[in-house]
């Protein structure tokens, strides 16, 4: 064992400059080191890097090194997955991007050949969408699906719609399979809540074509956040919606387009109580009308009453319809055709027509 150092100027003076090596070459076995103290090697050289004992003192300048050492080796070991956290973050961000867009309305150019006679019959859904107050006290949902075969202009229709309506802005979810667009969506109609906004779901039948609760959740959630809010209007776009589904629960009222074959919906019967109720259904809405001044022309109260339950098969059926002869009464009488507002067999025919829906799309149209 070394008794003394050879040179200990000089290495004092490495020691000063950051070297190393002299206090290496003076360190003592490894089984020494807990007999030494912060006074030196036992060769008497001073140790200025090495603090306590190993024994319970500080770790000191070897522990210290190990320390760094596993830090960086841990954090090098953390890179791959961060990495890949980072690719699949801007991944996302990018399919966001592709998904979902936001317009002004005002920028909007949208052209409807063809499909003016549409536009013309939605002119009480314009209506009651731009001026809300007129039709408050409705509880009318906010909900349209646009019915029609592929590339016939249905999201063209719809920027039409919130152009008559003076909509601020256009949200449409180009994939609404995605659940970050679906995600985004809400919280941007949250942000916009003082602003006239149309959110635009084109090919929302897509969303059904496969069993997905999470992604179906998150559709009813962003359509719930929606519900009843004023300046909110959803429109979703679809080649298809079968009587009774998910889509046709989703969405109250629906625009048929030309070139979809209508299918005939076979009523089916109710039993004994289900019809007892549906008919109180009926008449409660039926009274909420009357007493907000709504007349029937050409119809008992009787008549509506078993109309309905000729073809509805829930209450919410019966709802949707009511609500919609009375904004079609109603914008009757803003336009100046009809002096009341009233609700005769055309309008309550047009409002069955809207809810009670089964088309069969063309062939190759999906």
């Amino acid at each position: 064992m070394r008794t003394g150092c050879e040179d200990r100027a000089k290495t004092a003076g490495a020691a000063e400059a950051g070297t190393l090596a002299p206090i290496l070459r003076c360190a003592p076995a490894p089984d020494s080191i807990a007999h030494v103290t912060t006074t030196g090697w036992p060769c008497g050289c001073p140790v200025p890097l090495l603090a306590e004992a190993a024994d319970g003192g500080s770790l000191g300048f070897y522990g210290e090194q190990i320390l760094i050492l596993a830090t960086v080796v841990g954090a090098i070991a953390a890179l791959p997955p961060l990495i890949e956290f980072l690719v699949e973050r801007k991944k996302r961000k990018e399919r966001l991007a592709l998904s979902l867009d936001v317009e002004d309305v005002a920028d909007l150019a949208p052209r409807i050949a063809g499909l003016e006679e549409v536009l013309e019959d939605a002119r009480d859904l314009i209506d009651r969408a731009r001026n809300p107050e007129p039709y408050a006290g409705l509880g009318a949902g906010n909900e349209v699906l646009i019915l029609g075969p592929q590339l016939i202009g249905k999201q063209s229709l719809a920027q039409r719609i919130a152009k008559e309506a003076s909509f601020d802005r256009l949200i449409t979810v180009y994939n609404p399979r995605n659940k970050d667009a679906l995600a985004k969506a809400k919280s941007l109609l949250v942000s916009f809540r003082r602003h006239k906004v149309m959110l635009l779901i084109p090919n929302i039948d897509h969303v059904f074509d496969r069993e997905d609760e999470d992604l179906r959740a998150e559709l009813d959630a962003l359509i719930e956040t929606t519900t009843e809010r004023k300046n909110v209007l959803v429109i979703g776009t679809a080649t298809r919606c079968e009587p009774a589904s998910d889509l046709d629960n989703l969405f109250g009222t629906k625009l048929v387009l030309p070139g979809m074959e209508r299918a005939e919906v076979e009523a089916r019967p109710l039993a004994s109580d289900a019809r007892l109720m549906l008919s109180k259904v009926a008449r409660f809405y039926l009274d909420s009308a009357t007493t907000a001044g709504v007349r029937l022309a050409g119809l008992s109260p009787e008549q509506v009453v078993e109309r309905l339950l000729a073809v509805v098969s829930n209450a919410a059926e019966i709802e949707d319809i009511l609500v919609l002869s009375r904004t079609a009464a109603i914008h009757r009488k803003r336009s100046g055709r009809a002096q009341e507002v009233e609700i005769g067999p055309e309008i309550l025919e047009r409002a069955i027509s809207r809810v009670i829906v089964h088309v069969a799309s063309r062939p190759g149209s999906n």
